[in-house]
C-alpha cells in the first residue's frame, strides 16, 4: 500500500555546482525538496518497514541507481557518493532524472546512515505512457508500505525564456495540477488533459494518472511545498499522506 508520496521536479539546476552564481536563485527549490524528502521519510517510518520507489518518465526500465553519480556530462564532474553497500563505477547511462534524484536523496541523508540505508534499498523507474497504468497497478496492490518519489516537471512555455514556446495556457495547466496536489484530490490528478499537457510542454503528465491510480482509497492530505517557474519551467514540490 502506498503510504506517502513526494512530488519532485528534476532540473540539474538543483545542484549548485552547475549553477555558478545562480545557484542561489534555486535555493528555495532545494529547501522545498530537502523538506519533502523527510517528511516522506518520516511517514514512511511510522509505517515501519517499508521501501521506496522512485518514478521518473522515460524509456521504461529498472535502474541501479546507488553506486557513485557524476554530473560530468554538464560541464563539471560534480560527484555524489555511492550509498552503503553500492558497488561498481559510475553508470555513463543513468537518466537524468534518476541522476537528480540521487543528489537530493543525498542531501537530506549525508549525515544520516538510517537515511541512507532506505534509499540504497529503493527502487529506481522510469516509465513511459504505455506501461504508466500497470506500474499504478503495482504501486496500488503492493503489500508492503510504500513511499513514493514522483519526478515530473509541469508546462515548458511560461514566458519567451523558457525551452519551449511561449503558451498562455501553461500558468493554468500548472496551476490546475498544484491546486490538485493541494487538495489531495485524486479524480482531478487522474483526468488531467494530456493532449493539452503535449502542447504546453508537459511532457512527463501521464505520471498524474499513474499517482492517482497508485494512491487508491482513503483520503489523503497535500501540502505543496513549491511552485513557480524560475527558467520558463513550472516546477512543483509537493507532499501528500494518507489521512
Amino acid at each position: 500500500m502506498v503510504v506517502t508520496v513526494a512530488v519532485l521536479p528534476w532540473p540539474p539546476a538543483f545542484v549548485p555546482e552547475l549553477m555558478g552564481r545562480a545557484a542561489s536563485e534555486v535555493e528555495p527549490l532545494r529547501h522545498a525538496a530537502d523538506s519533502a524528502l523527510r517528511g516522506l521519510v518520516a511517514e514512511l517510518r511510522r509505517h515501519a518497514d517499508g521501501q521506496v520507489v522512485v518514478v521518473a518518465p522515460g524509456e521504461p526500465g529498472e535502474h541501479e541507481a546507488a553506486g557513485e553519480v557524476s554530473f560530468s556530462g554538464f560541464g563539471r564532474d560534480v560527484r555524489v557518493p555511492a550509498l552503503p553497500g553500492a558497488v561498481g563505477a559510475v553508470d555513463p547511462e543513468l537518466p537524468t532524472s534518476m541522476m537528480v534524484a540521487r543528489y537530493l536523496t543525498h542531501r537530506v541523508s549525508a549525515d544520516e546512515p538510517d537515511m541512507a540505508k532506505l534509499w540504497a534499498g529503493a527502487r529506481w523507474l522510469t516509465v513511459d505512457a504505455d506501461g504508466a497504468a500497470q506500474l499504478a497497478t503495482e504501486l496500488a496492490g503492493t503489500d508492503e508500505p510504500t513511499a513514493v518519489v514522483l519526478l515530473v516537471d509541469g508546462a515548458a512555455s511560461h514566458g519567451p525564456k523558457a525551452p519551449r514556446a511561449e503558451d498562455s495556457r501553461a500558468g493554468a495547466f500548472d496551476d490546475a495540477v498544484a491546486e490538485a496536489l493541494v487538495r489531495g484530490d485524486r479524480d482531478a490528478l487522474a483526468a488531467v488533459d494530456l493532449d493539452l499537457a503535449g502542447q504546453v510542454g508537459a511532457d512527463g503528465a501521464y505520471l498524474w494518472p499513474v499517482m492517482a491510480g497508485a494512491t487508491a482509497g482513503g483520503v489523503w492530505l497535500g501540502d505543496v511545498l513549491f511552485r513557480g517557474e524560475p527558467y520558463g519551467v513550472g516546477w512543483t514540490v509537493a507532499l501528500w499522506r494518507r489521512g
